[in-house]
């Protein structure tokens, strides 16, 4: 698999060069062409026929990666000479052409073996499949599988009776099991069911990994039990933080789950921030460790222990993952049964096995069946070995396109949510999506990709945006560690940590990926080996840990907490970049956002994180930046001025899909020409000195791909707002924007609109909304504040799609409008800091959605204070 992600990194290395066209000497792009097409053959031969030839994944993948990482250095060596060249030309004053010659022989010498090879394999009919090969998505199908613990519904019935019984005493429930028994799964069923159905005032759940931080995991704490808490949490001591998380606690009846519990020191770091005050709260928590269990239980809280399924079980949920609510065919039970047997009783394996399956569609069953099968067969003396050779078989088993991709999920801390948005850019900057005819762009191909893990259980959805898109997600603690363990065998990426009490670590590893674990802070890290491509820096929020980098070859740097002494010079130094994350505070550059990042032409995404900015002025960021030929998403964490003149003076049309958050943006005819395929723009706009006109809002419409837009606004002196959206928008987000409730039309008449959120906005004087019919017809997600709105009137016909509503602060509505409550697909009501008169009608709309047959609604009301509460028992009282 290295081989591959080797190959695909270096004929993306091939095509950089072959995109300086007029730089390129034409001898030398003739040469370029020609290899770049034998390494294409390679790769298309692994996708296709690795499986045919298990050498290529041997000692011969070995080998093909390590020449592939010996051709790119020649390659990328090359491209160095070519793009540093100041006036671009080939004059002998400038390059050295013996030099360039010699790196495209040697390029040539390491590759030349592999072709050699590749064609002795190739035979007449192989060679026929390679020229019809095509992208195909084999798999494009969800599991049906629904949230149910098969096999511990007893577990189940035994928890929820020890979360409910009567001892007003402060309860610790430990729950025990090896890995993949099932634990997490049952804790959050347990605690669902306890939010729907509400005994506990307050609830929260934190994850802790066999390497945890105190302060982390009291601020997640801290947030989970407050969601709306504002406070910078990351600025407070340990000490305030438990002070915080004991006051929010106290007085209060609450339910904390603690999942993934290692030691007994997390515990007893953990135990004193939880009051007992006799009103009957629980903590739930999960570990793998039978004498943590102990130390956590005592005489009248025994520890629960999971037993894994027997066969009949274990049968069932197999047949449930693979078909869902249909039958398995009769040709199919015999060794279905035997599958089932083979995973040991372990929910987890069992799940894998049946993404497996799936994975093959429905051509040749019995005979991908009966294969399976016969790798699973169980030899192995203990369970754990059983389970992890299963796990390790579903990984060999991956389409080759998808091994590189989940192999990099390795990089991210234990238990962490994976920002989805994030991963798909590093994989796009790695090399690893591969363009198609289906998709415009790799982002596209790469939510295949993840979706695709999904579906065959590798990977585990953490949290959906309201449009129901993955915004996170997670991976299980014995994958990961198979993650791991296949990453370093292979030479694909290698894990780095603290070894020594100093404040400097010295990394020496040949790898061309390095993934490092900072626990310090202001740890300095010096990366000695000119071979390193990637450096994936993972610290502490409040960590600001430094990096000392020799290799000029880096094409990823994510080091999101790293502040640069002069970032001019890094960013000259790294001329290869594809993807760049790095802190800036004002000391990095104090005359704005070095121009010089305009001259990398292979940059796709920056994303930068102000620290300690200091001044009131706002970064400024080059004009220049927007001529970058690839660069694809501009990421700030805070507000940054983009600068440019009236005549910008750039003809082509930018790749840039995503600039976030720009002050004050101006849309201009020529800008709104280049920004043809933005997608998502986050703008805010400090209206001290301008009105609307100023920045040419009306141009606002002619974003037609644009589907994520966001205005947020300061220091209002505006009139209210009117003007038209971009036709394809599908979410949008105002906040703090001047309107007026007769211009909701100019929204509601977008027609792919599937969220909307309306923060904080300002109205001025009293009016009504009466909803038109044929407007919000995709609406999903609504939630506003409704300030100064007197009356509101609808039907079910206007929302007609609407799932989720969320209502902030509207003190002139006495009741939400009755159509709201005849809606077919509505399935939550949150109200935030809303009069009782507003809660009672939110208990009528879930008495009636209830007699409706609606059971999975629900309806919570949060206080003034943050506080929320499930009021989903309340309704029979009304």
């Amino acid at each position: 698999m290295a081989a591959y992600a080797a190959l695909l990194a270096l004929a993306r290395s091939l095509q950089e060069i072959l995109d300086l066209q007029q730089y390129v000497d034409p001898l030398h792009q003739e040469k370029i062409i020609y290899l770049h097409g034998i390494v294409d053959f390679i790769v298309t031969f692994l996708e296709n026929y690795s499986d045919k030839y298990p050498e290529t994944r041997g000692g011969m993948g070995n080998e093909i990666r390590i020449a592939a990482y010996e051709a790119q250095d020649f390659v990328d060596s090359y491209y160095c000479s070519v793009s540093t060249t100041d006036d671009r030309s080939f004059s002998e004053e400038n390059l050295d052409e013996v030099n360039l010659d010699r790196d495209l022989t040697m390029a040539f010498e390491r590759i030349g073996f592999i072709w050699e090879e590749m064609i002795k394999m190739n035979n007449s009919d192989t060679a026929q499949d390679l020229r019809s090969v095509s992208y195909s998505s084999r798999v494009d199908h969800s599991s049906t599988a629904k949230k149910v613990v098969f096999g511990f519904e007893d577990d189940l019935i035994a928890i929820k009776e020890r979360l409910y019984e009567d001892s007003t005493k402060l309860k610790i429930i430990p729950i025990v099991g090896m890995g993949g028994i099932g634990k997490t799964t049952l804790a959050r069923r347990a605690y669902d069911d306890s939010i729907l159905a509400p005994h506990f005032d307050i609830y929260a759940w934190i994850t802790i990994s066999a390497e945890y931080q105190r302060g982390q995991i009291l601020s997640r704490l801290l947030c989970n039990l407050k969601k709306l808490y504002k406070e910078q949490s990351h600025n407070h001591s340990d000490a305030e933080l438990e002070t915080l998380v004991y006051r929010n606690l106290r007085g209060r009846r609450y339910l904390i789950v603690i999942d993934d519990i290692w030691s007994t020191k997390a515990w007893d770091d953990l135990k004193m921030i939880f009051p007992d005050d006799d009103n009957r709260s629980r903590i739930l928590l999960t570990t793998r460790i039978l004498d943590v269990a102990v130390h956590l239980g005592s005489s009248d809280t025994p520890v629960h222990q999971m037993n894994c399924l027997n066969e009949d079980q274990s049968w069932e949920l197999l047949q449930e993952r693979v078909f869902g609510q249909q039958s398995c065919p009769l040709q199919l039970v015999e060794v279905g049964t035997k599958i089932a047997k083979n995973c040991g009783g372990l929910p987890l394996t069992i799940v894998v096995v049946a993404g497996l399956l799936l994975s093959s569609g429905n051509v040749m069953w019995e005979e991908v069946w009966e294969n399976v099968s016969e790798n699973i067969s169980s030899r192995e003396p203990t369970i754990a070995l059983q389970c992890s050779k299963i796990l390790c078989f579903s990984y060999d088993r991956l389409p080759l396109r998808l091994k590189p991709c989940f192999l990099y999920i390795s990089a991210f801390p234990e238990d962490s949510e994976i920002d989805v948005s994030k991963l798909i850019k590093l994989w796009v900057a790695e090399g690893f999506l591969k363009p198609n005819d289906q998709s415009k762009w790799l982002e596209d191909v790469g939510e295949r990709y993840l979706e695709d893990l999904v579906n065959r259980s590798l990977l585990l959805v953490s949290k959906k945006g309201p449009d129901g898109k993955l915004e996170t997600v997670g991976i299980h603690d014995m994958l990961r560690e198979i993650c791991i363990t296949k990453a370093e065998e292979e030479g694909f990426l290698y894990h780095v940590s603290c070894k020594t009490n100093s404040g400097t670590e010295f990394v020496e590893n040949p790898y061309r990926r390095l993934r490092i674990h900072c626990t310090k802070d202001f740890q300095e890290w010096k990366i000695l080996d000119s071979s390193v491509r990637s450096v994936l820096l993972f610290s502490a929020k409040y960590q600001m840990p430094r990096i000392d980098l020799r290799s000029r070859h880096v094409g990823v740097l994510d080091a999101p907490r790293v502040t640069w002494p002069k970032l001019s010079h890094v960013i000259s130094t790294f001329i290869n970049l594809r993807y760049l994350a790095v802190a800036l505070d004002y000391a990095s550059c104090p005359d704005g956002f070095p121009v010089s990042i305009s001259k990398h032409p292979n940059l796709e995404t920056i994303d930068v994180c102000v620290v300690d900015w200091g001044r009131e002025s706002k970064l400024q960021v080059p004009c220049e930046i927007l001529k970058m030929p690839k660069l694809r998403h501009l990421i700030w964490n805070n507000d940054f001025h983009l600068s440019y003149p009236s005549d910008i003076g750039i003809v082509h049309k930018s790749d840039l899909q995503t600039i976030e958050t720009v002050v004050d943006f101006i849309f201009g005819e020529e800008i709104v020409k280049i920004l043809v395929n933005l997608k998502k723009l986050k703008v805010c706009y400090y209206m001290r000195d301008h009105n609307w006109d100023y920045f040419n809002l009306d141009n606002l419409f002619h974003l037609q791909n644009l589907e994520d837009l966001e205005i947020s606004m300061l220091f209002i002196e505006a009139d209210p707002w009117n003007h038209a959206f971009p036709i394809g928008l599908k979410k949008l987000t105002l906040i703090g924007v001047p309107f007026t409730w007769e211009n909701m039309t100019i929204i509601g008449s977008l027609p792919n609109l599937q969220v909307l959120q309306m923060i904080g906005i300002i109205v001025t004087e009293f009016s009504e909304w009466k909803a038109v019919e044929g407007q919000f017809l995709q609406l999903k997600y609504f939630r506003s504040s409704f300030d100064y709105l007197v009356k509101w009137e609808m039907e079910k016909e206007h929302f007609p799609c609407l799932e989720s509503l969320i209502l902030q602060r509207a003190p002139w509505i006495n009741e939400i409008p009755s159509g709201i409550g005849e809606i077919d697909t509505l399935q939550f009501i949150e109200l935030q800091y809303c009069e009782k008169s507003l809660v009672n009608s939110a208990m009528q709309i879930l008495k009636l959605q209830r007699e409706n047959g609606n059971d999975a609604f629900h309806v919570r009301a949060i206080d003034y204070d943050g506080y929320s509460i499930v009021l989903n028992n309340y309704y029979a009282n009304i």
